[in-house]
């Protein structure tokens, strides 16, 4: 009985990784499938690892639907939402600020310089708006990423880190260039990201882990 759990979290970690790959096949509607299977593996161990990363791997999937649909507003939205239940699970477990001050102005000076970027070419004043706001939120995951004190804190910033790499290609290629196999890396560094953060909360034995 002991070792069913370990089994369990290596078979759900397989299925999503299949359905990522199967992803690349189907496309359209089928994007939030994978998301969608993290968000309902990982309500699992709620009962140990809390309910935020469960609902924001949900407010994922539907951003992802939204995506598919081409509903951009709609997308930001629910990647907002996702962002916030992710935050609201790191800043309980916030360290000293001062011992992790350097990494967070690092990525505060590289997201406030890119945003600032990526806004100079944004025309619609409702996106631009919705780009702006977002980013900061964004920012926030990152930050709290960082300043959380937990074991396989770096798993976590490391998953953040993508996330916010995988939205910074989103608006690279949407106001500013043409990215060769542009939804290869964009949904290769998503799902990296998402798959991390669905396996940190899977293997959980408490919120402080």
């Amino acid at each position: 009985m002991m070792n069913k759990p370990k089994i369990y979290n290596k078979v759900a970690v397989g299925i999503f990784l299949l359905l990522a790959i199967i992803f690349f096949f189907i496309r359209g509607w089928f994007v939030a499938v994978p998301t969608l299977f993290a968000a309902v593996a990982a309500a699992t161990n709620c009962k140990a690892g809390g309910n935020m990363i469960p609902l924001a791997l949900l407010a994922s999937a539907a951003g992802d639907y939204a995506g598919s649909t081409g509903n951009f507003i709609m997308q930001v939205a629910f990647f907002a939402v996702a962002h916030i239940f992710y935050i609201c699970d790191f800043v309980p477990r916030r360290a000293s600020l001062r011992s992790n001050a350097s990494y967070a102005t690092i990525l505060a000076v590289v997201t406030i310089s890119y945003l600032g970027f990526v806004l100079s070419h944004i025309e619609s004043q409702v996106e631009f708006i919705a780009v702006a706001i977002y980013g900061l939120i964004i920012f926030t995951m990152g930050a709290t990423a960082i300043f959380q004190q937990r074991p396989l804190k770096w798993w976590y910033v490391g998953a953040a880190l993508l996330f916010i790499l995988s939205d910074s290609l989103i608006v690279l290629g949407k106001y500013i260039i043409t990215i060769p196999h542009s939804s290869i890396w964009i949904m290769t560094t998503y799902y990296a990201a998402q798959g991390i953060f669905m396996t940190l909360h899977l293997n959980r034995k408490s919120l402080a882990d």
